[in-house]
């Protein structure tokens, strides 16, 4: 089949996108790329369209760590390959200086690439997101380099502690007991308090409470295995405004492997975040806006079944089956496309309200059933029970256990959903009589981008995120997720919320 290229419609959607876009065909030729992205490349949308990618954009053998042309080639290569995302680590690719020619100016990208799958499995358009992490790198090199040559040079306290003042990230040394013994001036003019009353109270009460359980686990976790815990958490400022930072508290070891201090470095990364909320909000938006049609054509198809069910035309009747599984299909690859989208771009925010854990089960298997047929569903409720949780994100948990039951099990097979108190939780559990698990899958069914690979599972499209996504959900709820499984007889999936 020849090649077709993407919708216009699309295409000008992401020329106008808020983000660092780059659009390529599978001959990795460019179609277009958005505003943002011409901006930071210093280039023009009718110079590099049409172009081949390395030919737009070639490598300069002279700059410093100039592999940035090599590793986005096997990148593209291995999505090629696989036709699965591919996600970089942090490249340096310096850009034209258009005020000093024949300089360049100093950048680092967070590149990644995202294969856009035609109905048939066939690649239709390679995505390329990249953000400028320039700032970010550099300041984290520069501390680095400081922390580097004060250890080096086993300077004073004193000047320890400028050196502390000057570096962006709000630094912070503690006892094994926890007790502070020292806040940089960062600290004190983000939290507007005197080193008294921040080491006294102000520093529990500047952490967002729902983060502060979590973070102590893991903290005494590290602090015996006597390894640094790195976590990204929010830290009201001055104004009571809560902001995201990336907190790394580092252990200090003896010559006998025990903690003597603690070192906290503190980097606000409240713009990193907001930016890749915008292109979650943007990938969310055109997905959203692919599903509407899809969810009609969904009703259409199934409607048109139901009516070609006593139908003398056998071609017909199966063209409209097989139509029915491509559109099954497409709704797969677009609800796995959003998953990996709130994953990478850190979606993951938990607004927790309380609300009637059965009412969301009733509502998500009405929803379901409007548009599955294939399956009977059972629902046994455990009457009113009220948790305090994020609403959406456990509905989205329910929705990919149903899903998936359905997806691995026979048309025309009971799905067994129940609600009940254990203890101090409330457990919910979606059974299926599908083809079940073998123990190696039962152990990596949780695991990011595991799919289990059998005869029965290679015509069906996945990320294989669905489940890694809803466990993290729930484990941000202090909650537990776990399998049952025969292979051959069926599933049971498991999830417990505390009722407190």
């Amino acid at each position: 089949m020849p090649y077709q290229p993407p919708n216009a419609d699309i295409l000008k959607t992401l020329e106008t996108a808020p983000n660092m876009y780059l659009v390529l065909s599978p001959g990795l030729y460019i179609l277009t790329a958005s505003d943002l992205y011409l901006e930071a490349t210093q280039s023009r949308r009718e110079v590099i369209a049409g172009k081949h990618i390395f030919e737009a954009f070639p490598d300069n053998p002279e700059l410093p760590d100039a592999d940035g042309v090599q590793n986005i080639n096997a990148s593209l290569q291995e999505v090629l390959r696989t036709k699965k995302p591919h996600y970089m680590r942090i490249q340096r690719y310096d850009v034209p200086d258009m005020e000093h020619p024949g300089k360049f100016i100093q950048r680092y990208w967070d590149p990644m690439h995202h294969p856009v799958l035609t109905p048939d499995g066939d690649i239709h358009y390679i995505i390329q997101l990249a953000t400028n992490v320039t700032e970010r790198v550099l300041a984290e090199e520069a501390f680095a380099k400081q922390i580097i040559a004060h250890q080096k040079l086993e300077v004073s306290e004193k000047y320890f502690r400028h050196l502390a003042d000057i570096v962006p990230a709000k630094i912070s040394n503690a006892l094994p007991s926890g007790e502070v013994t020292f806040f940089n001036q960062r600290w004190l003019d983000y939290a507007g308090m005197n080193f008294e009353d921040l080491r006294d109270f102000g520093y529990h009460q500047m952490m967002h409470p729902d983060e502060i359980p979590v973070f102590q686990e893991k903290l005494a976790e590290a602090a015996a295995k006597g390894v640094a815990l790195e976590s990204e958490m929010r830290f009201k400022d001055i104004n009571g405004k809560y902001r995201w930072h990336l907190n790394i508290a580092s252990p200090i070891l003896n010559d006998d492997g025990e903690i003597i201090m603690w070192v906290g470095s503190t980097t606000d990364i409240q713009r990193i975040k907001e930016e890749d909320q915008r292109k979650s909000d943007f990938i969310g938006m055109v997905s959203h806006e692919l599903k509407t049609p899809l969810t009609f054509l969904t009703a259409i198809v199934q409607v048109a079944n139901k009516k070609l069910e006593k139908s003398e035309d056998s071609f017909l009747a199966g063209a409209m089956e097989k139509a029915g599984v491509q559109v099954k299909r497409m709704s797969n690859m677009i609800n796995g496309f959003l998953n990996v989208s709130r994953l990478e771009f850190s979606k993951l925010i938990i607004d927790k309200h309380e609300f009637n854990l059965e009412n969301l089960i009733e509502e998500t298997i009405k929803e379901t059933e409007l548009t599955i047929a294939s399956h009977i569903f059972k629902f046994e409720p455990c009457n009113p029970v009220m948790v305090r949780a994020d609403y959406d994100k456990i509905g989205s948990v329910i929705t990919n256990l149903i899903s998936n039951a359905v997806k691995y099990s026979p048309k025309g097979k009971m799905i067994d959903i129940k609600c009940e108190i254990i203890g101090n939780c409330a457990q919910v559990s979606v059974r299926d009589e599908g083809m079940g698990l073998k123990p190696q899958d039962i152990e990596k069914v949780f695991e990011r981008y595991y799919r289990v690979e059998t005869h029965h599972t290679q015509h069906i499209s996945s990320f294989g995120i669905g489940l890694y996504l809803s466990a993290e959900i729930i484990h941000r709820h202090n909650g537990k997720i776990w399998v049952e499984s025969e292979s051959g007889v069926g599933s049971t999936f498991y999830f417990s919320l505390p009722l407190n």
